[in-house]
């Protein structure tokens, strides 16, 4: 039969036991607490930018106001422009963003910047876009960033694709979405 010595265990020696490790974990605490750095806290203070008065124009455009040559390979070549107004209250805007996103995939999506129009505060610029023959809406998002790395608001708009034959695979399948759905109250 195997028995401890429960003497070790007791009286001084465990108080002693007790200290040293006490001292070492608090030290150690210390010491690893104190070699960090600290991040400061974001200036409460900073204003976000604000973005307003998009225009997307067109707002539309049906495959049958295309030349032929601005159709290749089932694409339609198209043009569309995009500005907006962006200010930022406290400081500078570095960069205005728009996405232009399919409503059937929005991960499809073609994103950049809008370079400064001739005053400080309007950004826009004609972007140049392959777009599928077929009925779709697109949403125009933008938004501003500004020299404090902070984006503010997000305006949308929208742009639809019409192709001149939707009665094929490509509009007919988006027909239910283009429907106006009433509330059975209006009249």
């Amino acid at each position: 039969m195997i028995r401890s010595n429960p003497s070790v265990f007791e009286g001084p020696t465990l108080s002693i036991l007790g200290r040293l490790l006490g001292g070492m974990l608090v030290g150690g605490g210390l010491v690893l607490g104190g070699g960090c750095d600290s991040v400061p806290a974001p200036d409460r203070d900073q204003r976000r930018p604000s973005v307003t008065s998009l225009q997307v124009s067109p707002d539309s455009l049906h495959e049958s106001d295309l030349a032929p040559e601005e159709i290749e390979d089932s694409l339609a070549q198209v043009e569309v422009d995009v500005s907006a107004r962006a200010a930022d209250p406290d400081g500078t805007v570095e960069r205005v963003v728009f996405v232009f996103e399919p409503s059937s995939n929005p991960r499809g999506t073609l994103s950049g910047t809008l370079p400064p129009a001739n005053n400080a505060t309007r950004y826009g610029g004609r972007l140049g876009l392959s777009l599928p023959l077929v009925d779709e809406v697109y949403t125009v998002r933008v938004f501003a960033v500004d020299d404090d790395s902070l984006s503010g608001n997000q305006v949308t708009g929208q742009f639809r694709f019409v192709p001149t034959d939707t009665s094929g695979a490509g509009g007919g399948g988006n027909a239910p979405r283009m429907q106006l759905h009433r509330r059975p109250d209006d009249s």
